[in-house]
């Protein structure tokens, strides 16, 4: 591809760019998009006419190609990017990207031989729409500067999972064994405990059990809150700094 040419699309093709070109075809991307979702619920039902699913299917065919030519020239293009500016090793970079895993897995299932699971995958393709927003911008730099405070109340949230469903098991088995069978039963009742979800299908029943739920919850609680303060402090400080640069101080 020539030097010119491949810098052009590789302009064209970023959200960034402020072009009637990028525009119009980021809201063709973005139509196709919300396409795909009525043609899976059209596959769903059963008593659909031929004529509609044959129309689906052509659809769906020309949204996958679409998808597929974008991503093929993402791939292509990228190396005008600094980061990625290596022929094989800089495009195998990009290609791990989050977004391009996406991009992948929502364009996979209509060249993959079978249904079931593997149709499933095109649920990705709403993931896709990521691209197009401002909003996963901020969310990264949200992620990226609070990573250490994120990485620890993590770290506390594994340590919560791990020792609750150890204590959990020890005095329930015996109590319950048909409910509390395994540690994997344990972990599942410990999951839904500590997100405060609380299905009802293992509820325990000795006294110890009951205070390792209350200690449980009470530990879920206070760490999501403190998550969910980050997280919110994160999105006001990014939400200050567009504001400043959309309307920077007069001097």
């Amino acid at each position: 591809m020539f030097p010119r040419a491949k810098k052009f699309i590789y302009n064209t093709l970023q959200f960034n760019n402020n072009s009637k070109l990028t525009t119009a075809l980021n809201t063709f991307i973005i139509i196709l998009i919300l396409l795909s979702v009525p043609i899976d619920v059209l596959e769903s039902v059963k008593d659909v006419p031929a004529y509609i699913k044959r129309i689906t299917y052509h659809t769906d065919l020309f949204i996958s190609l679409v998808f597929a030519l974008e991503y093929a020239l993402r791939v292509i293009t990228c190396t005008q990017d600094p980061q990625y500016a290596r022929p094989i090793a800089g495009r195998i970079k990009y290609m791990l990207t989050p977004l391009m895993i996406i991009d992948l897995l929502a364009i996979s299932p209509f060249y993959i031989l079978g249904t079931g699971m593997v149709r499933m995958l095109r649920v990705f393709r709403i993931f896709m729409l990521m691209r197009y927003t401002n909003a996963i911008q901020l969310m990264n730099a949200v992620v990226e500067k609070k990573k250490s405070e994120l990485l620890i109340c993590g770290a506390f949230l594994l340590m919560l999972w791990i020792w609750s469903s150890f204590m959990i098991y020890r005095v329930e088995h015996l109590a319950q064994p048909h409910h509390f069978a395994n540690m994997v039963d344990a972990m599942w009742w410990s999951l839904q405990t500590f997100t405060t979800l609380g299905y009802g299908d293992l509820v325990p029943v000795t006294l110890y059990g009951k205070i390792i739920t209350a200690v449980t919850v009470f530990m879920g609680l206070v760490l999501f809150a403190i998550l969910t303060a980050l997280l919110t402090g994160g999105i006001v400080q990014e939400f200050q700094k567009y504001e400043h640069k959309k309307n920077p101080p007069q001097i």
